[in-house]
């Protein structure tokens, strides 16, 4: 059972998907550790009572002429019990109290022989340091009042001055503290982090994703990094993550190929043309993903429409770094029998577009027009696919009334994003409509430990902002 369970364990721990959420969360670990460590030291400094502690000598010598070593050692060792008594009397506590004008009596006192001499070690304890001073000096000038009738044939005489003590035994280290505290704080939000991290019922790599999710998955799209450089090509388009962006990594750009081609094998097998590209959530790369495998099958010499139909938060011409010429207000068309809509096909990629950039909250009616399913059907004769970017499935129901005059639907599922009873559902929810889904592409794999998300799907430049948030239904 043992054996069987640590075998579990291993299968299903993913040690990179785990630090890319520790990374993804150092500021949340980071504000609890110093929220928890300010916490910390605001206790320990409330509770903090210092002690500080002064010592005197005294040697004791027997009275009389003929008194030896033996006999002031015999004397100190029997005194130095009787000594302790009367300082820790009640008589003695009292006159200390009446003297330093306190009510009650508050410090510790303690009297012991210095091993083999006649030396007696007075030491006061108190929670200042004048009070433990003054404590010891009021004692060494008011014994003899209580101690003439116990102590008998002694002398004892001071050969050690008592000093006022500068700081208490234990100083506070709040450094010390501060920084013990930040780091046990912050190694137990790591752990707290990493449990949740593993038990978090997420699909964190394609093995995952094989045991979970209730589909076929069509290929996996791993992590790309925007990477920086002098390079420039028309404005901004050397920052695109789009395949035919030389910048862009032979797995990058090779991995969309094959997903592309998987694709078409299935869409020619199935006799479909129409897709339909959604996601559960937002921001988990849809987009990109539909853009590119309109790129990649172009390039199988394929006409190829790219379609925008995501009215909430349209991205295809951010990700195209569209001019304005080639973009439309396409709620307005198709809510106008008399527009015209003609699709723009670019000579540097491939493929023809229809591209909006005027979002809308009130679309039901163009979702469910009669219009936009004679332009599809005009474009299904015309084209050997069309591609159709919508808004994500969760938050609103655009991609599920589309769905319904499309011929096959892919789901885009990101890494460690989306719990898989809501990828699971999703999948159910396309099934029971006209497009059923032809499979997953699972983005944004990780090969490392980066925590960096702002690649393909996630730039900011055409991240959806929360607007689906905005337009929950």
């Amino acid at each position: 059972m043992g054996q069987k369970f640590r075998i579990g364990f291993v299968e299903k721990l993913d040690i990179k998907s785990v630090m890319k959420d520790l990374l993804r969360q150092w500021w949340v670990i980071l504000l609890l550790s110093i929220s928890v460590t300010l916490l910390v030291d605001i206790l320990v400094v409330e509770n903090y009572e210092p002690v500080y502690k002064t010592t005197t000598t005294i040697a004791v010598t027997a009275k009389g002429l003929n008194n030896d070593m033996a006999q002031n050692l015999t004397t100190t060792k029997d005194l130095a019990d009787r000594f302790s008594q009367i300082v820790n009397s009640n008589v003695m506590k009292r006159k200390v109290a009446d003297v330093l004008g306190d009510k009650e009596f508050e410090a510790s006192m303690i009297v012991e022989q210095v091993p083999e001499t006649n030396l007696l070690e007075f030491t006061v304890t108190a929670d200042t340091a004048m009070k433990a001073y003054y404590t010891l000096d009021v004692v060494l000038n008011n014994y003899n009042t209580v101690s003439d009738y116990a102590i008998e044939n002694v002398i004892l005489e001071t050969i050690q001055s008592a000093e006022i003590p500068m700081e208490p035994l234990k100083p506070l280290n709040e450094e010390k503290i501060i920084v013990i505290s930040l780091c046990v704080s912050s190694m137990i939000f790591v752990i707290f982090f990493a449990i949740l991290s593993y038990f978090r019922d997420t699909v964190k790599n394609p093995s995952d994703f094989k045991r979970k999710v209730d589909a076929r998955l069509l290929g996996v799209i791993y992590h790309e990094k925007k990477k920086k450089s002098s390079f420039r090509r028309k404005g901004n388009n050397w920052r695109s993550m789009l395949i035919v962006n030389p910048l862009r990594s032979f797995q990058f750009v090779e991995s969309n190929k094959m997903v592309a081609s998987k694709i078409r094998s299935y869409l020619d097998k199935e006799n479909k043309k129409i897709v339909l590209v959604t996601s559960v959530m937002e921001d988990e790369g849809k987009s990109t993903i539909a853009a590119n495998l309109a790129v990649a099958l172009a390039m199988e010499n394929k006409e190829v429409l790219l379609m925008d139909c995501d009215f909430r938060k349209p991205a295809q011409y951010k990700i195209f770094y569209a001019a304005e010429a080639e973009v439309v207000n396409l709620p307005k068309i198709l809510k106008d029998s008399k527009g015209t809509l003609h699709a723009f096909k670019s000579k540097e990629d491939g493929i023809y577009k229809i591209f909006n950039k005027t979002a809308s909250s009130s679309v039901t009616d163009v979702v469910g027009c009669e219009r936009l399913k004679t332009v599809l059907n005009q474009y299904r004769n015309q084209m050997d696919y069309v591609i159709i970017d919508t808004s994500p499935m969760a938050l609103v129901s655009d991609a599920e009334e589309l769905a319904q005059i499309a011929d096959a639907s892919i789901l885009v599922v990101q890494c460690d994003t989306v719990r898989t009873k809501y990828i699971n559902d999703t999948i159910d929810a396309l099934n029971n409509t006209q497009a059923k889904i032809l499979g997953c592409i699972f983005n944004n794999a990780v090969l490392g430990t980066s925590s960096n998300r702002s690649g393909y799907g996630r730039g900011n430049y055409y991240g959806y902002g929360g607007y689906y948030e905005r337009s929950e239904r």
